[in-house]
């Protein structure tokens, strides 16, 4: 059996937390998250592993639907307090919305059929109620600020959703939808792009509409290029795929990141940039620090100088 570990999710968020988020948090430090690493602690208490999910009473989930539900769900791993909360949200009701079933409602208990120090096996008992499953009426995308134009056309922009009108609605593809608009903006300059999702239900028609609400924010150029922390071979391969003055490309960074991923340290994510904007000539200076967590000192208590190695500081 293929054993999957899923982590604890809030489930106040109906498309998950990165879709109101720019692409880079302009105050993500190097040593905070470093000091975050360090003070993470691991769940107490034996892991859960999904044995079984069984339905209590009857529902109105297509029975594919719901097998496939429980297919995906057993052999699920667990941990921590909330650990049902955690099930219940992402293996049974997101799963659900992913198939349709936008407003689904799922309770759910688990039973401990055998458990030892270091794991419990454990059997779901749930109850759902899929209600109205929704098809994809269409996506709309428009600016918040009513009388601006987008930088792309709707041409360029829809083939990004993979969902087609008519397609079940499904969360996690409006998600991998907005993952691509991210991507796509931050490959032209557009550090600062949010994307908005309004779904718009009709219930008479059993359809939603997708109405996506962008906040592009300005197009920037690369200005000053710090780096710090990275040997001379990668330091020359990364900036041979950048350069100031030209258009700030993150696709062309996250996939220095990816490429390389084997020779940095495990610590290092392109979140750590640091961008220092300067919006009125839209250019953003860049830090990358590729230094191991290891190097920093009293994570707790103060956040490392950076070296200034060129004549402009970024700070």
């Amino acid at each position: 059996m293929e054993r999957r570990s899923v982590l604890p999710v809030s489930a106040a968020f109906i498309f998950g937390a990165l879709i109101c988020s720019p692409i880079f948090a302009q105050t993500t430090w190097k040593a905070e998250h470093c000091h975050l690493l360090a003070t993470e602690s691991e769940p107490v208490g034996p892991k859960v592993l999904i044995d079984d999910v069984v339905l209590d009473g009857t529902t109105d989930v297509a029975e594919s639907v719901w097998k496939s539900v429980v297919s995906e769900t057993k052999g699920e791993i667990f941990s921590g307090d909330a650990w049902v909360d955690s099930m219940k949200e992402v293996s049974l009701r997101s799963r659900l919305r992913n198939q349709g079933y936008f407003k689904a409602d799922v309770t759910a208990e688990g039973e401990i059929v055998s458990s030892s120090p270091a794991w419990e096996h454990v059997v779901v008992h749930a109850r759902v109620r899929g209600g109205t499953r929704y098809t994809l009426s269409g996506v709309q995308f428009h600016s918040v600020y009513s009388d601006e134009h987008l930088a792309f056309s709707e041409e360029e922009l829809r083939p990004l959703i993979p969902l087609h009108d008519r397609d079940f609605f499904s969360v996690e593809k409006v998600r991998e939808g907005l993952e691509a608009l991210r991507r796509y903006y931050g490959s032209h300059g557009y550090i600062d792009f949010v994307p908005a999702p309004e779904p718009e239900v009709d219930e008479m028609h059993q359809q939603i509409a997708l109405v996506l609400s962008l906040q592009e924010g300005p197009q920037f150029r690369l200005g000053n290029i710090e780096i710090v922390g990275l040997d001379s071979a990668l330091e020359t391969g990364l900036r041979s795929k950048i350069m100031s003055g030209e258009i700030l490309n993150y696709q062309l960074i996250a996939d220095f990141y990816r490429d390389h991923k084997s020779e940095l340290p495990e610590t290092v994510l392109p979140e750590d940039i640091v961008f220092h904007r300067n919006v009125k000539e839209r250019t953003a200076d860049a830090l990358f620090d590729f230094r191991r967590c290891s190097q920093f000192q009293n994570l707790g208590t103060s956040i490392p100088p950076v070296p200034n190695h060129s004549a402009s500081a970024i700070w």
